[in-house]
């Protein structure tokens, strides 16, 4: 899926006549699908007559190397007060 190996899982649950008010039975389905080498879903949905459908779905999933100067603090980074039981920290 996407490109990268996912384990699925789907899931029907129905409530029975008046569990909910519900004039006749009421089932909602639940599917996943997880990828163990990600550690992350990448694709779960829900559908559920009370609700409606709900899905997300991750795209355009980039397995290299993100950029380092993603993760540099900016120039103007400081840390203004380190004397006390916490930091306060200031970017302008």
């Amino acid at each position: 899926m996407e490109g990268v190996s996912a384990e699925g899982k789907r899931v029907t649950r129905t409530f029975p006549v008046g569990t909910m008010g519900n004039d006749r039975p009421l089932a909602t389905v639940t599917e996943t699908w997880f990828s163990p080498d990600l550690k992350i879903y990448v694709l779960p949905k829900t559908s559920d007559p009370r609700t409606g459908e709900s899905i997300v779905r991750l795209r355009n999933i980039e397995r290299s190397e993100p950029d380092a100067a993603l993760f540099r603090a900016p120039p103007d980074y400081q840390i203004v007060d380190d004397e006390h039981d916490h930091a306060e920290i200031k970017i302008p």
